[in-house]
């Protein structure tokens, strides 16, 4: 596969949308496994630190309602 940036072969794939980049175009991101309530009832999550992300696409921040799956 070669980098969606600039054609090099790719080292990683972005942990979000796939797609292919090299070394030099890797960037970090956090990535939530999953999100739990803990013993004093407060939301908690479990995390990846430095998940490849291409810097292209945008993760959205919220989650997104999809009724449409009902």
């Amino acid at each position: 596969m070669k980098c969606i940036h600039c054609g090099e072969q790719a080292q990683a794939i972005c942990r979000w949308c796939g797609r292919a980049v090299c070394a030099n175009h890797i960037k970090p991101m956090t990535y939530i496994i999953s999100v739990y309530v803990g013993g004093k009832k407060v939301p908690k999550s479990l995390v990846v630190a430095d998940a490849v992300w291409c810097g292209i696409c945008k993760p959205q921040p919220e989650p997104i309602e999809m009724p449409y799956l009902d």
